[in-house]
C-alpha cells in the first residue's frame, strides 16, 4: 500500500501545502501589493487526522486595487511522497505562450523549477485592465442572454413551425384581416402568435444593450458595451452612477447568488456587474 507524506502548515489560517506556501511567499517577494486567498482543498492521500478538512494546493491571487478579481491562480501538484518532485504551476489570462485552461483563468505554466514560475509570476501579475475583466466574465451574462433567446425560438418552432421566422409578420397581417383559418392547426398557430405578441417581439432576436460596470477598493469604471471603441467612464464611487444603472446595480445587490435578473442584469461578484440598458 502506498504510503504519503504530505507536508502541510497554516497559511492565512488554512492548512496549506508547504511547497505552495514557498511558492506564495517567494512572489510576494517580487510582485508588490498582492493578496491571496484559498481555492479548494484537497483530501486525497491526506492525514485527515491532522487536516481534517484537507489541504489547500491552489491559491488565488488579487491585486490590492480589486479584491474581487483575481488577477492570477498559483497551484502545487505532484507532492504526495518525500520522493516525488513538485511541480509549480501559475495561470493568468496575461500568460500568452502557455496551455488554455477551462474557465476564466487564462493560459497556464508549470514547472519541477519554482523560480521558473517566480519568473513568470513577477512578469505576468499586474492589474488586469477593464476590457480584461468584462471578456473574462462576458460568459456567464451571455449565456443568461442566449437562454431567453433559445427559449422563445423554441416556443416558436413547438407552436407554428421550423420555418416560422418567415411566416411570424405574415400571421399577423392575417390576424388583423379577420382571417377564418380552415385547418385548426393553423388557427392555434394564429392564436400562439397573438397571445404572445409582445414576449415574441422581445425574445426573438434578444440582445439587449447593456453596461459593464466594475468597482473596485478606489474608483468605478462604466461602458456601454455596444460601443468597441469607448474608454470607460471613470468615477470614484457607486453613487456617482447615473440614476438608470445605480438603481439596477442596487436590485443586483440585494439579490441573493449570481442569478440573472430579466431587464436588471448580471452580478459576476461584489466588483463586477452586467447592467441591462
Amino acid at each position: 500500500m502506498a504510503e504519503y507524506d504530505i507536508k502541510a502548515s497554516k497559511f492565512n489560517d488554512v492548512d496549506t501545502v508547504d511547497y505552495l506556501i514557498d511558492l506564495a511567499n517567494q512572489i510576494s517577494k517580487v510582485v508588490p501589493d498582492i493578496s491571496f486567498k484559498h481555492g479548494g482543498m484537497e483530501k486525497w492521500g491526506v492525514d485527515l487526522e491532522k487536516h481534517p478538512n484537507g489541504v489547500c494546493q491552489a491559491i488565488k491571487i488579487f491585486h490590492a486595487d480589486d479584491l474581487n478579481n483575481h488577477i492570477g491562480v498559483i497551484e502545487v501538484s505532484n507532492f504526495y511522497r518525500l520522493t516525488d518532485k513538485p511541480k509549480y504551476g501559475i495561470s493568468s489570462i496575461n500568460i500568452n505562450d502557455g496551455r488554455n485552461t477551462y474557465g476564466e483563468n487564462g493560459q497556464h505554466k508549470y514547472s519541477i523549477n519554482i523560480k521558473n514560475i517566480v519568473r513568470v509570476a513577477k512578469k505576468v501579475l499586474k492589474p488586469f485592465t477593464f476590457d480584461q475583466i468584462a471578456d473574462r466574465h462576458r460568459r456567464d451574462f451571455g449565456n443568461s442572454i442566449d437562454s431567453l433567446r433559445n427559449n422563445m425560438n423554441w416556443q416558436l418552432r413547438q407552436n407554428v413551425c421550423d420555418g416560422y421566422a418567415h411566416l411570424i409578420d405574415d400571421i399577423e397581417n392575417l390576424y388583423h384581416l379577420d382571417y377564418k383559418p380552415k385547418n385548426d392547426k393553423f388557427k392555434q398557430m394564429i392564436e400562439f402568435v397573438m397571445n404572445n405578441k409582445a414576449n415574441i417581439d422581445k425574445y426573438r432576436n434578444y440582445n439587449p444593450p447593456h453596461y459593464f460596470v466594475l468597482v473596485k477598493n478606489n474608483l468605478v469604471q462604466y461602458k456601454m458595451m455596444s460601443d468597441k471603441q469607448a474608454e470607460p467612464i471613470t468615477i470614484q464611487v457607486k453613487d456617482e452612477l447615473p440614476d438608470d444603472i445605480k438603481g439596477k446595480l442596487f436590485v443586483l445587490d440585494i439579490t441573493e447568488g449570481k442569478d440573472f435578473v430579466e431587464d436588471i442584469g448580471l452580478k459576476q461578484n461584489d466588483g463586477a456587474y452586467w447592467i441591462i440598458a
